[in-house]
């Protein structure tokens, strides 16, 4: 050995693992996402809601309750405790189309706000005989600050109704949409007489806020609504980036579910599968397409933990071309529909009702049996990687080898991107034309047993700098389908 340290160096032999790991289809696909059948092959089960229609869609507008100015037209002087305002209001709701006798609410709030001019504090008290929680309708009593005309006393306050139940059916009983309320102004008991005049006007104003509806009844009106060009994500086949896969067989079902009280009519006027990377679009080609699905209404159990039994239509997509959409490999799905409710009218004579779970949505079910055939299927992910270099040694060069034991019926050739602290690519460490050879397959194209394969990449010290240099790596690996283009099946037993 030389004195010099910097000057020494030798050939060695040493196996130090740099990564050890076990792939399986759970790197691609999530757990949930995959089942087992009896002979432990594979099948993807994937659900996605292609459409919701919420309560909130169905009662517009639940925020202004009422707004008052009150005076006296006359110039008079009133005393303490002198009761000046004594009014009951029967404030029509604006609801869009809907016509509706009660709404509970889940959460929300009420807020009121008030403008004094008068030179003394009023007392005020506001009603909502028609609100009650628990039984007891809705009432607060406040002092308001005085003011003058110019600069009135402001007042303004939130209330928490969640939980109130509202009857709007008015005084008589048989309306809809009424909300009675009452408004009652005292002067200050403590406060000194004071003069009024025509001028003094005292503002109210009260509101509902962030309004969620936990459940409502009465007629919904007769709507035309149209989704418009829509898209909803698609994220099965995220992580692949280019190839084709060919599938053996796709099982789909659309479900629509109605939870409302209402009668509807569905038109779905187009669904496409979306591949944003290929720019490619696959419409559904099945007499679903334009043509209408009468939706009965849903049915109340009086039950309070589960309170509708939904109005369910279902139809199988087996005998469209629904193989050729997935084998598209989209990461949307487009679509348009119409929706028509209460197309033959007041039929329910105002027992229309919506609880707030229990909505209008559509559904797709997808099963696809795992039995494919794979052309160059690219799938491509980014890891993290940390090579920490060490004080007491420098390595200049050498070789680097992947040892692969490979149970898939898939052949793969990888490359492997090196990224630095910047995510700027520095170096790749394997060239496509050096293949993981599939797993030998018996007569049944099941897998015999893992292969292994070794792969040589030889380290330069750019290339060792590189990858201490390394914060993360793009892996990419192709796979093509053992089996002589045969469907072969995804067992779940099988790693690489």
């Amino acid at each position: 050995c030389r004195k010099d340290p910097g000057q020494a160096s030798w050939d060695i032999s040493v196996i130090a693992p740099i990564f050890n790991t076990t792939l399986n289809l759970n790197n691609i696909l999530a757990d949930s996402l995959l089942q087992q059948n009896p002979d432990t092959s594979l099948k993807i089960v994937y659900a996605s809601t292609l459409y919701n229609f919420a309560v909130d869609s169905i009662i517009e507008n639940l925020d202004t309750i009422t707004k008052q100015l009150l005076n006296i037209p006359l110039n008079i002087t009133v005393q303490p405790g002198q009761l000046l305002v004594n009014n009951s209001t029967n404030d029509n709701l604006d609801l869009g189309n809907a016509l509706v006798s009660r709404i509970n609410i889940k959460s929300g709030q009420l807020v009121i706000s008030t403008s004094n001019p008068f030179t003394e504090k009023m007392l005020c008290t506001y009603k909502i005989s028609c609100a009650k929680l628990y039984g007891i309708p809705f009432e607060t009593t406040e002092l308001v600050t005085e003011g003058s005309t110019a600069n009135p006393g402001i007042f303004a306050k939130r209330f928490d109704v969640s939980g109130y139940s509202i009857d709007l059916t008015g005084p008589g009983g048989n309306d809809a949409n009424i909300l009675s309320s009452v408004l009652e102004i005292w002067v200050n008991p403590a406060g000194n007489p004071m003069g009024i005049t025509p001028q003094d006007s005292f503002h109210l104003y009260a509101g509902f806020e962030n309004i969620v509806i936990d459940y409502a009844r009465g007629y919904f009106g007769s709507e035309n609504i149209q989704s418009g060009l829509q898209q909803t994500s698609f994220n099965l086949f995220q992580k692949i980036t280019s190839g084709s896969l060919s599938i053996e067989d796709v099982h789909m079902v659309l479900s629509v579910i109605n939870g409302f009280g209402i009668d509807a009519h569905l038109l779905l006027n187009e669904l496409k599968s979306v591949n944003s990377l290929t720019g490619t679009s696959i419409g559904l080609i099945s007499p679903i397409i334009n043509s209408y699905i009468n939706l009965s209404r849903a049915q109340e159990t009086g039950n309070p933990a589960n309170p509708v039994i939904p109005s369910i239509f279902s139809f199988n997509l087996d005998n469209s071309n629904i193989k050729q959409m997935i084998e598209n490999l989209p990461d949307k799905l487009e679509y348009s529909l119409d929706i028509a409710t209460n197309p033959l009218g007041n039929v329910s004579s105002g027992n229309d009702f919506v609880y707030a779970d229990n909505g209008f949505r559509a559904d797709l079910d997808l099963e696809i049996p795992l039995s494919v055939i794979a052309n160059n299927l690219t799938l491509t992910d980014t890891v993290s990687f940390n090579l920490d270099k060490s004080e007491d040694y420098n390595i200049n060069q050498g070789m680097l080898y992947l040892i692969a034991d490979n149970g898939f019926p898939f052949s793969a050739t990888m490359q492997i991107y090196l990224l630095d602290q910047s995510n700027t690519v520095t170096d790749s460490l394997i060239i496509l034309n050096k293949t993981i050879d599939a797993a030998p397959l018996d007569i049944n194209y099941h897998v015999i047993a893992p292969l292994s394969t070794r792969i040589r990449i030889p380290l330069t010290p750019v290339k060792i700098q590189h990858l201490y240099d390394a914060s993360k790596m793009i892996i990419v690996a192709r796979f093509n389908t053992a089996g002589s283009g045969q469907y072969v099946k995804i067992y779940s037993n099988y790693t690489l």
